[in-house]
């Protein structure tokens, strides 16, 4: 990674860059496709009345207010952020919304989360793993806190599997891996999920793979390709009249009706045996 990724602790942020940050996450999790990625996630996830919800890197709790009608009554749902300004925000989203009392928030980090072993009826980080040093580390901290039998879900894309529908072959794959290789964080961690799970000591795992399609200037990925146009540009990738004609065209197309995109989102769930890691748990 080239560059400071402020996703992987927005408190490093200024203080309008954090706000700009959730709000960004607040209107992605209305993008047309990004609804159907987060509905087979929470799918997967299968909350039940009276559970106990961990989300771990909940940012502005837009996941965990969505979940949180499921767990009703008497269950409840934690959002967990390395950043305490992001939780502020995420507070401040759940009291305007009038969303349940349920929801609950701890500032901390993902790899020594503040709770007891075999607390929570299920866990799950979506977007999460990508941005972290550790990745392994958070997946082993959600085996931990989940009772034997309890779900773990986790989800993230892989930046390596975009398709767009485009002229100029050639210069649609350098920008796309000048992007999955040196911007916003490990963008092969979808593929990592499964290997993940499984040295976390989890059962019966499971992956989803969602291919997640993009035929509008409002979908979450049409946005990503512009922004990833940009840093290709500025990081030398590509010269600024090829981004400029490689977002023309993408431009024309989204006027014309042709445009496509997509990307493969992985969902992968498991199950938490009597203590992970263990031999009844390889």
């Amino acid at each position: 990674m080239s560059h400071t990724n402020n996703w992987s602790n927005p408190s490093r942020a200024g203080v309008q860059d954090l706000h700009d940050m959730a709000a960004a996450l607040e209107e992605r999790a209305h993008a047309p496709d990004q609804l159907q990625v987060n509905g087979a996630l929470l799918g997967m996830l299968a909350p039940l009345a009276g559970e106990r919800i961990l989300e771990v890197g909940c940012g502005s709790g837009v996941l965990c207010r969505q979940i949180a009608p499921a767990v009703a009554p008497g269950g409840s749902i934690t959002g967990v952020d390395i950043s305490p300004e992001f939780l502020g925000l995420a507070r401040d989203y759940a009291a305007s919304g009038g969303a349940s009392a349920s929801l609950q928030w701890s500032a901390s980090q993902a790899e020594a989360l503040p709770f007891q072993e075999a607390c929570f009826d299920g866990a799950f980080a979506a977007r999460l793993l990508l941005h972290v040093l550790h990745p392994q580390a958070v997946l082993n901290e959600l085996a931990r806190v989940v009772r034997p039998g309890g779900r773990v879900v986790v989800m993230d894309w892989d930046f390596d599997t975009v398709a767009v529908d485009h002229s100029d072959r050639e210069l649609t794959r350098r920008l796309i891996h000048w992007r999955c290789d040196h911007h916003g964080g490990n963008n092969w961690s979808g593929r990592q999920l499964w290997g993940r799970m499984v040295a976390a000591g989890l059962l019966n795992v499971k992956a989803a793979p969602l291919v997640s399609v993009a035929r509008r200037g409002n979908d979450s990925l049409t946005l990503s390709l512009f922004r990833a146009a940009q840093v290709a540009r500025d990081g030398g990738a590509i010269a600024p009249e090829e981004h400029d004609a490689w977002v023309e065209e993408l431009r024309s197309r989204l006027g014309d009706g042709s445009y496509f995109a997509s990307i493969v989102y992985f969902i992968v769930v498991g199950e938490r045996g009597q203590t992970p890691g263990s031999p009844e748990n390889p």
